[in-house]
């Protein structure tokens, strides 16, 4: 902990003390950590704001505001502790998914427990900019006179974005500690900070009127101890994987570490920018943060322009095939707080689709060149397949408007009918019922495409 906080810039602990967190499982404990922290506080300040009485605030529900583009840790949060969701939708082309910092403060009150910026979102990876939510918190809570803070969730960016600006390659501003406002911070240990999975890590601004709030001392175990998770007992594994890490790598292993994965990615990322479809136009539309100030994640989807009778999920499944999993994504969330399906950008719909690559550290230059050439062949296939996935997806979706699911109405094999799960095990199935078909057509002629493909 202590040396993550430094990582972070955590203010120096008083009286030579240590650092104020906790080693949670996963980054969404510590998600929820923080978030029950920082409604404690606000119930004290609401409380003493309005002269009510422990028991009186407790009719009050808080909120957290918070991008559409949340990882499930948070939707945990609003329903188990209960706490209101107010959500800003970005947007995907003009903004690329970051948050727009004005939007996201216009929706506080005196109820908000903070607002929340995602430093690398899980669909495209691109950063919240915390240093303009910190500015624009500063002067509402100054206006206001309130003390809504931030909590950054750097599940993925909190291994990546400090090495970034140790290169010379950080964000347009400070992103932890450094922010007056800034009150806690989470993240995962096991997706770029290189743990085994199931490690998280919370790190808190200070101990008093936080994470007291949380704190539970125990004297059971021969002395006085505070713990500060969510249950006592838990594997050591996760800490232990982490400490040795951080210790064998040590600050320059990580700064070249992330420089080989942002390396690889803009190698993935010039690739799909230029691939072209038969017709001569680009075969893909980035939707990612660029080459640096970002997560090493490569994030596009099919060209709209071109009226494709697949779409980007139908290539995840086509790439499964030669054991690649490349994430497709339908843009669509259901609101935390309306409990409506509804669009989770501003300017697309949610039957939109889009695909992201995660390059993680064991992605190599010449594995990276393996995807790109089963990316160029699986689309050579989906293009050839006539138009049976225009067909399968104009079936799924009349499936659903009349709410139900029959097997006649879909002439596969074998089927499982629960929600989206459903159309993802059809498209599958289409897909490979036609590349074997399109196998055994081309068998007498030319294999070539066929055994690359498989």
């Amino acid at each position: 902990v202590n040396m993550i906080a430094s990582l972070w810039h955590a203010p120096e602990p008083k009286n030579g003390d240590d650092y104020c967190g906790a080693g949670t499982v996963g980054s969404t404990e510590a998600c929820l950590l923080a978030g029950l922290a920082l409604k404690f506080r606000w119930r004290k300040w609401y409380a003493e704001r309005h002269g009510l009485s422990e028991i009186e605030v407790l009719a009050v529900r808080p909120n957290l505001v918070i991008s559409s583009a949340f990882q499930a840790a948070w939707e945990k949060l609003f329903r188990y502790f209960d706490v209101e969701a107010k959500v800003v939708k970005p947007s995907l082309v003009k903004g690329k998914m970051a948050v727009d910092a004005k939007a996201l403060v216009s929706l506080c009150d005196e109820k908000t427990i903070a607002v929340v910026g995602i430093l690398g979102n899980h669909y495209n990876g691109n950063y919240d900019p915390i240093w303009d939510i910190d500015a624009q918190i500063e002067t509402l809570n100054a206006t206001k006179g309130w003390q809504i803070g931030i909590h950054v969730d750097a599940a993925s960016g909190g291994f990546i974005a400090p090495f970034q600006e140790m290169s010379g390659k950080g964000t347009a501003g400070a992103f932890d500690f450094r922010l007056p406002n800034v009150l806690s911070i989470s993240a995962s240990g096991h997706k770029f900070g290189e743990s085994i999975c199931g490690t998280g890590w919370v790190v808190f601004r200070q101990r008093e009127n936080l994470a007291e709030h949380i704190a539970v001392t125990v004297t059971y175990l021969g002395g006085s101890s505070d713990s500060m998770t969510l249950n006592f007992s838990r594997p050591a594994s996760g800490p232990y994987v982490q400490f040795y890490k951080l210790l064998r790598l040590g600050k320059e292993g990580y700064m070249q570490k992330v420089e080989n994965q942002m390396q690889t990615t803009a190698y993935l990322r010039h690739f799909i920018a230029n691939l072209k479809h038969p017709n001569g136009e680009n075969r893909f539309q980035l939707l990612d943060g660029g080459d640096t100030r970002c997560l090493p994640v490569v994030a596009a989807r099919l060209n709209p322009n071109l009226g494709l009778h697949y779409d980007d999920v139908d290539m995840q499944h086509a790439l499964s095939e030669s054991h690649w999993y490349v994430s497709g994504y339908s843009l669509g969330f259901e609101n935390p707080a309306t409990h409506e399906f509804e669009n989770l950008f501003t300017d697309v719909g949610q039957e939109t689709t889009m695909f992201r690559i995660v390059v993680k550290s064991n992605i190599t230059q010449s594995l990276a060149e393996n995807l790109a050439d089963k990316i160029e062949k699986v689309l050579t296939v989906l293009d050839d397949l006539d138009h049976g996935y225009e067909t399968i997806h104009s079936k799924i979706q009349a499936l659903k408007d009349k709410g139900g699911k029959s097997e006649a109405d879909v002439p596969i094999l074998e089927h499982e009918y629960a929600g989206d799960k459903f159309s993802r095990t059809v498209r599958k199935t289409i897909f490979a019922q036609k590349l074997m078909q399109k196998q055994r057509e081309q068998r007498s002629t030319s294999a070539i495409v066929s055994q690359h493909i498989c």
